[in-house]
């Protein structure tokens, strides 16, 4: 009987003080991922790299649109893996 009582407390307790143990709910406080993110990501991240390195090509004496190009190109090589270099013009 005395080691019932304190087992019934921790089990009353459980019940009773908001433990989410057992809880199937999900939070509802957490924001909603767009499936897009990861994508646009990519494409922010190959716009800025390839702006830099045109820029860089530029001031080595290339034209805009030989540097824009070659950028492009080295992108497409040096980062194959990502969605955004398979999809770059």
């Amino acid at each position: 009987m005395k080691r019932l009582v304190p087992f019934l407390l921790v089990a009353a307790l459980m019940a009773n003080s908001g433990c989410h143990l057992f809880s199937k709910k999900k939070n509802p406080v957490a924001p909603k991922e767009s499936p897009t993110v990861a994508t646009d990501v990519e494409k922010e991240f190959m716009h800025r790299w390839v702006d830099k390195r045109s820029s860089e090509l530029v001031s080595q004496g290339k034209s805009p649109a030989d540097a824009q190009a070659q950028a492009v190109a080295e992108f497409k090589v040096k980062f194959n893996y990502t969605d955004a270099a398979r999809q770059a013009k």
